[in-house]
């Protein structure tokens, strides 16, 4: 049951002055500078490489460093060993109920939280993400996997998009979701400034929830699905001009079809499926793994959907028969 905060420290020019030593001076003469000397950017830095429970007992060490922990703009709370144990799970979410009070009305830059999922805890989990809001993150992390006992149809928390509006949807560059059921409304208008979304094993996700969410994130970079089952094409018609990264594993699909004059790098594992990628110019590297394909028809398709590859690695059940060819591809089946 840890919680940790981290912190990348305060911007340029909220950087605090410090003052002149004039205390004591060593045995060389020079100035004698204490620890609380330091500015406030370096204190942070410091204390974010200690455990949380040791940066708030920093607090009584002077009058100054009070508050000085709350300055942390990055919080991740790590609870996912506290199931089963219904006290330690109510501490865990009193401490981190603490915590955000403390950061009330100030700007945090992430907020990660790593829990067993109890349907009771919605109501925590929805505060969480509205203090998320409120303090303008611009990362936000919920890995929410239920006990393997528990991984049954619906038991699943709700990602909240009704609490997001169009200031909260703009701040958001970084979504990370697992075992979270991603439904967004018929008029959801994106994440405009989303750069990294990273979905794993998403619950009741539609081909056409993801259509609307990918169609709309016109600044995304990278993105990565793991055990997404769609059961269903995973197709984006409109141009993603800044994505460069595209990772999907162990999915339930029958076609990948993206338009990503940008994308650099490609990586798919699962069954055998047309992949069209055919604006991919600046494609440098794909590494394709494929269960259960026909050697001839599955190099037959990347070669039609990856015409532009400079360096393809495909991997084609379990034997191990390497060839290399001109164009710098390699092949493995």
């Amino acid at each position: 049951m840890g919680n940790y905060l981290t912190s990348t420290g305060t911007k340029p020019e909220e950087h605090v002055h410090v003052k002149p030593a004039t205390r004591s001076t060593n045995g060389k003469g020079r100035p004698d500078i204490k620890l609380q000397d330091l500015p406030e950017d370096v204190l942070c830095s410091i204390l974010s490489k200690l455990p949380a429970k040791e940066v708030v007992r920093t607090s009584v060490l002077a009058s100054q460093w009070r508050s000085l922990w709350t300055a942390c703009p990055k919080l991740s709370f790590n609870g996912a060993h506290t199931h089963g144990v219904k006290q330690h799970a109510q501490v865990f979410v009193d401490r981190v109920n603490a915590v955000l009070r403390k950061h009330r009305g100030k700007l945090v830059e992430g907020l990660e939280v790593k829990f067993m999922f109890e349907s009771k805890l919605v109501h925590h989990l929805d505060n969480w993400i509205r203090f998320a809001i409120s303090s303008g993150t611009k990362k936000l992390a919920f890995d929410l996997a239920p006990s393997s006992n528990l991984l049954r149809p619906g038991y699943h928390y709700t990602f909240p998009f009704h609490l997001l509006d169009k200031e909260s949807l703009s701040c958001l560059h970084f979504l990370q979701l697992s075992f979270v059921c991603f439904k967004p409304p018929s008029h959801f208008a994106g994440l405009p400034n989303l750069r990294k979304l990273d979905l794993y094993l998403l619950k009741g996700t539609t081909r056409q929830d993801l259509e609307n969410i990918l169609g709309n994130c016109c600044k995304l970079e990278c993105l990565s699905l793991v055990r997404c089952h769609l059961n269903d094409e995973l197709r984006v018609v409109q141009p993603l001009s800044h994505l460069h990264y595209l990772k999907v594993v162990y999915c339930e699909i029958t076609k990948i079809e993206f338009h990503a004059a940008s994308l650099s790098t490609f990586v798919y594992d699962g069954t055998y499926i047309p992949i069209a990628l055919r604006h991919a110019s600046k494609l440098e590297n794909a590494k394709i793994s494929f269960r259960g394909a026909v050697f001839q028809h599955a190099v037959a398709s990347l070669l039609s959907g990856l015409p532009d590859v400079q360096n393809l690695t495909l991997d084609v059940l379990i034997l191990r028969l390497e060839v290399f060819h001109s164009n710098n591809i390699q092949v493995r089946i």
